[in-house]
């Protein structure tokens, strides 16, 4: 199922034609379609839905069922600079959390602090020092610059390049520790006695890897749970109406103009791989019109655009094609989430079998964000 991409051309995936899907996702409405969508795995699907495929997302949903590690409805205190309301609904939920595996430690550790909003926060409310790793100088300039002086300090390092060196009574911690880092920052403290770990993942396919392999291999599965960055990424989707950078009529209108660019790549080179119309380009320059887009894309090519009459033509085209490839994506959507589950408790495994004591769940709720799944772990001593 999980290699059940649709291709724009409209190609029914094996996956869905075998198990008698495809004609029910292709009968839905723009109305059914949505509401599935933004609701993913608490939607309510429609009475004719095939039993199998309601089976799969009542699985998924039980899978997928965690508790709040941290009680909702605290206040949202007021905006410190450059910080947003969701950014500081995130900070101050991930801070109760660090608070409850941290009250040991003699030093907390921020794992690509960014511009510092949450390093901060940690100094401001803790007694042990508080420092922040990031590998961008210029945002960690930027953080000591708004520490104007007071609380945590900054340094600038590459964790995957230089490691981390833990010491006894260290608590990291990392907020959307992207793909790669996350890995790292489990795999450092497992091998760190004393340590303790706070961490909420995102954007699993960020890794310099084409795959990633189990932290924690289960017998006798050999290499079969090797996920490649595409399928990582597809954990990272949300169709909710507000996304991180844009809204979801944004994000949908872009994946059309996508759509068309491809067409139109293909028509002048041949085949292309998925996804391959945005190489070389910001994937923000989808946002924009699709003449736009099309003349980036060319001219990063080396060639002249299309004629205004093709690209009119191939943004119809690409408006058919991306309403059945929605349809045709549910099924395989159902399981983003399931592979944002499946990385967080291979984590929590690593972790469990060096004697620390592990919990999962989620740290914020989804509208502050929808990468919200967090694993906090402590010594067993402690």
């Amino acid at each position: 199922m999980l290699d059940a991409r649709p291709v724009s051309e409209g190609e029914v995936p094996e996956a869905l034609a075998s198990r008698g899907w495809s004609d029910f996702v292709l009968s839905l409405d723009d109305g059914e379609l949505a509401s599935v969508e933004v609701d993913g795995l608490d939607a309510r699907w429609p009475e004719r839905t095939p039993a199998s495929l309601r089976a799969l997302v009542a699985l998924a949903r039980a899978v997928c069922s965690m508790s709040a590690l941290v009680p909702a409805g605290a206040p949202v205190a007021g905006l410190r600079p450059r910080e947003t309301h969701r950014k500081r609904a995130q900070i101050d939920a991930f801070h109760a959390l660090v608070l409850s595996v941290a009250a040991r430690a003699t030093r907390v550790v921020d794992v690509g602090s960014g511009h510092g909003h949450l390093t901060r926060a940690l100094a401001e409310r803790m007694e042990h020092p508080v420092i922040g790793l990031e590998r961008d100088a210029v945002l960690a300039a930027r953080a000591r610059a708004m520490s104007e002086g007071r609380g945590p300090s900054f340094a600038v390092t590459d964790v995957l390049r230089d490691g981390l060196a833990p010491l006894p009574g260290d608590c990291f911690v990392g907020l959307h520790a992207c793909g790669e880092l996350g890995d790292a920052m489990v795999t450092s403290v497992a091998r760190a006695p004393g340590t303790s770990l706070a961490l909420v993942g995102c954007c699993l396919q960020k890794r310099r890897q084409l795959s990633r392999l189990p932290l924690c291999p289960i017998p006798g599965m050999g290499n079969q749970l090797e996920l490649s960055r595409r399928l990582l990424g597809l954990s990272n989707l949300t169709a909710r109406d507000e996304g991180v950078e844009a809204s979801r009529s944004e994000n949908l209108a872009a994946r059309e103009r996508r759509l068309a660019l491809h067409r139109l790549l293909a028509d002048r080179w041949g085949p292309l791989r998925p996804g391959s119309e945005m190489d070389g380009l910001n994937r923000r320059v989808a946002q924009r019109d699709l003449s736009f887009l099309v003349a980036r894309a060319f001219a990063h090519r080396g060639a002249p655009a299309p004629c205004a009459a093709a690209i009119e033509q191939a943004a119809r085209w690409a408006r058919e094609a991306h309403a059945r490839v929605r349809r045709l994506s549910l099924p395989r959507a159902l399981l983003a989430r399931v592979l944002e589950v499946y990385v967080l408790l291979d984590r929590a495994m690593v972790l469990e079998r060096k004697g620390f004591v592990v919990r999962v769940g989620t740290a914020f709720p989804a509208d502050a964000s929808a990468r919200n799944l967090a694993l906090v772990a402590s010594p067993i001593s402690a």
